[in-house]
């Protein structure tokens, strides 16, 4: 027996009499967005799999409201005995609580425990067809002349999407003026009006809109070029920038002081269906990245993705609502 197999025995024999608990009541996975949004669409392709693995029923629950926030305060309120997990993003976890204290009462990193990072998505700034500029060089170039910044829409103020474009704004200089939207359809369907000049967007509702020309595509926010959208180059290619990457992603979390070994075992059972090429297809075909970052790694991050949000927000000085 190797060490590794005899760490995920010990593992599975620590772990058993919480999930002997899950048993017959089965693990509720909530997602705080609604059906057929990003997030639930890898929810409902993981929760089988951890079920399967794991030996229970493990059930979505979606539970919506107030950007995500109300369905991630639900998690972190629940009992930490095994029955509820949490399918979190970027903006429930780091974001909310730096744009909205009055309203979070949570706080991402200390009450949850982080189980694996399942899945993550660029982002991508897009212009409408009237734009002159051929790339992301040419548009800063453009903004500088223009009388007036240019628009650029995002999905609310504080998200992910808005604190990108905030970003290259300081790093690049573009000159941006913000424009949220509650509704992301309205947003690509002004941009592709010509009623708005900019948007940064999710790769998977925008980067159609671009090979059909409906769009232009200005940059993407990864370090390497997308698969999805081979012709876009990134921001980092085009500024001979390093630090102009940030994505959207969608992670597994437990209640704070839920049992370490219990956290160890459905971890081990999201990394075992993330290896499995059929599963990391299935994310692919949503347009997303499958990941391989477990607890002690995604901590680190979620620590430091978490200072660079909250220097952003005091950059653009995005007040607290």
């Amino acid at each position: 027996m190797t060490t590794l197999t005899r760490r995920a025995a010990l593992a599975g024999l620590l772990a058993a009499p919480q999930l002997a608990r899950a048993q017959g009541r089965t693990i509720t996975l909530i997602c705080p967005f609604g059906p057929g949004t990003n997030v639930d669409a890898i929810a409902r392709l993981i929760a089988p799999e951890l079920g399967q693995r794991l030996g229970v029923q493990v059930v979505v629950e979606n539970v919506t409201g107030a950007g995500g926030t109300i369905g991630t305060e639900r998690a972190a309120r629940a009992t930490p005995d095994g029955t509820t997990l949490l399918l979190a993003v970027e903006s429930t976890i780091n974001v909310a609580q730096l744009v909205t204290p009055s309203t979070v009462r949570y706080d991402g990193l200390r009450d949850f425990v982080p189980i694996h990072m399942v899945a993550t998505l660029p982002l991508l700034l897009i212009g409408k067809p009237a734009l002159a500029a051929a790339n992301y060089g040419a548009l800063v170039t453009a903004s500088k002349a223009a009388a007036n910044p240019f628009s650029f829409g995002s999905s609310g103020t504080g998200t992910s999407l808005h604190l990108f474009g905030e970003l290259l704004v300081e790093k690049t200089g573009i000159r941006m003026e913000h424009v949220p939207y509650r509704q992301g359809a309205q947003m690509l369907t002004e941009v592709m009006s010509n009623q708005l000049d900019l948007a940064v967007s999710t790769l998977t509702s925008s980067a159609p809109l671009v090979k059909d020309g409906k769009v232009k595509g200005f940059g993407i926010s990864t370090a390497q070029r997308s698969p999805f959208l081979t012709e876009t180059p990134t921001f980092n290619e085009q500024t001979g920038r390093t630090d102009l990457v940030m994505e959207v992603w969608q992670g597994l979390f437990a209640p704070a002081r839920t049992d370490p070994a219990f956290v160890a075992r459905v971890s081990a059972a999201a990394a075992e269906a993330l290896a499995q090429p059929a599963f990391q297809q299935r994310v692919r075909d949503l347009g997303q990245t499958p990941s391989t970052m477990g607890p002690g790694p995604m901590a680190g991050f979620l620590r430091e993705e978490s200072e660079r949000y909250a220097a952003l927000v005091r950059a653009a000085n995005i007040q607290p609502q």
